[in-house]
């Protein structure tokens, strides 16, 4: 296919992404729900078409902020349309030549002088020396300058750039090998014999991951059950619970789809009792599916319409383990997500922070005396993380932390989590 049509591709689901970003008739779209849909629609594309439209698209979505500025400073109308930024990155970023960009976007007759300011360097470097460091650093990179600042804040100046940059960088793909069917040493077997490399995780000892992007869920090792496609990060969440005895009850009370709760149901062998709940229940029908697949016959799915009978009062100081996978900013996987960077706001975080604090009162009676809370957010941020606990055990002196865990994506090359264990007084 043409650079042309590439190109035209990538302008369409940008300008589809945008539109539905900025809606507010419409709930917030994933961006990788956008691409799926627009491929989907067109099955003429070929492997090759398609990954040089997803980079684009991905690519552009990371660094909006840069690329509108750079517009904004090239064009002289200042418009910031999908065909000029999806321009500035094709020059900035595939290091497109200002002459081929203008054959390549002829149809949408892009300014020649125009085009020439995208591709001086020294000139964006100039501007960008102008402005305090939080704006220069949060459009070099294109995060909001409120979120620069807190990086800043609790991280240190001097750490601030490599997490920035980091969060913009391709995340690898990692799979977890379903122990209740397989190890990690066969799956990875498996996977030499018909040609797909993988490495070991050095973090989470149940993780391979991928040297090379395969479509996984259509191998036979998948379709079976063998594995589920998890980040190192997130594999992490479940060990920390530190199951000895594997006869336990436990309440996963943000199930999701259930990728953790899966890992639970592994951790203790098939044994003891899984309640899995959440408020959605697309995502536990979709559990109800990978639970099936995996081989997992200790979990009970309850679905919201049965809150009040299967965790009713009868349920208080229960159960052995609750794990709190709270809704968070997901700011620690914006490598996956970037289309979550249309959404941040000081306000989302706010709200955010009061939900998850529901979510404690909510669940923390469950507990019972001597047993575990385990609490996990997929975020950067210290108000989700650090900061919760010094709240909820304020507000329960009954709980103390036993260990946490922060795992950052330019340390440990996964994701960002916070992670916390704390135990109930006997």
């Amino acid at each position: 296919m043409q650079p042309s049509s590439l190109y035209g591709h990538a302008i369409e689901v940008y300008s589809e992404f945008r539109e539905k970003a900025s809606s507010t008739m419409r709930p917030f779209v994933p961006a990788d729900a956008v691409l799926r849909r627009f491929f989907l629609e067109r099955k003429y594309l070929g492997a090759k078409d398609r990954r040089f439209i997803a980079e684009t698209y991905f690519g552009t979505i990371k660094n909006w902020r840069r690329l509108e500025a750079l517009v904004r400073d090239s064009f002289e109308e200042g418009e910031v349309a999908p065909q000029s930024t999806i321009a500035a990155f094709a020059i900035v970023f595939h290091r497109e030549s200002a002459e081929n960009i203008r054959e390549a976007f002829a149809k949408f007759h892009l300014p020649t002088d125009a085009l020439a300011r995208l591709a001086d360097r020294d000139r964006e470097s100039a501007r960008l020396a102008e402005l305090p460091r939080d704006d220069r650093l949060g459009i070099l990179h294109s995060f909001p300058a409120w979120f620069v600042t807190r990086m800043a804040e609790e991280y240190g100046s001097e750490n601030v750039e490599a997490i920035l940059a980091s969060l913009n960088g391709e995340a690898p793909t990692a799979i977890r090998a379903n122990t209740i069917l397989t190890s990690r040493e066969e799956l990875q077997t498996e996977f030499q014999n018909v040609g797909i490399e993988t490495t070991p995780s050095e973090i989470a000892p149940d993780a391979l991951v991928l040297s090379k992007r395969v479509n996984v869920l259509g191998l036979p090792e998948f379709q079976r059950g063998a594995f589920e496609v998890q980040d190192e990060a997130s594999q992490l969440v479940a060990p920390l619970a530190h199951i000895r005895k594997t006869a336990i009850k436990a309440l996963d009370a943000c199930a999701g789809a259930g990728g953790k709760t899966l890992h639970l149901s592994a951790l203790m062998k098939n044994h003891g009792e899984i309640f899995a709940a959440d408020p959605d229940p697309r995502k536990l029908e979709a559990l109800k599916q990978r639970s099936r697949r995996s081989g997992a016959q200790n979990i009970r799915i309850v679905f919201p319409d049965q809150n009040e009978r299967m965790l009713g009062a009868d349920k208080t100081a229960w159960f052995d383990l609750v794990l709190l996978d709270a809704p968070c900013t997901g700011t620690g996987t914006l490598r996956r997500n970037p289309g979550i960077k249309w959404l941040l706001t000081e306000q989302m975080l706010a709200e955010l922070v009061e939900k998850q604090r529901m979510i404690f009162e909510e669940n923390a009676h469950f507990v019972k005396p001597g047993g575990t809370l385990l609490y996990a957010t997929c975020s950067l941020l210290k108000e989700e993380g650090e900061v919760q606990m010094e709240w909820f055990t304020g507000q329960h002196p009954e709980f103390s932390i036993e260990e946490t865990l922060r795992t950052r994506p330019d340390l440990n090359s996964c994701d960002g989590f916070f992670v916390a264990r704390l135990k109930k007084q006997p």
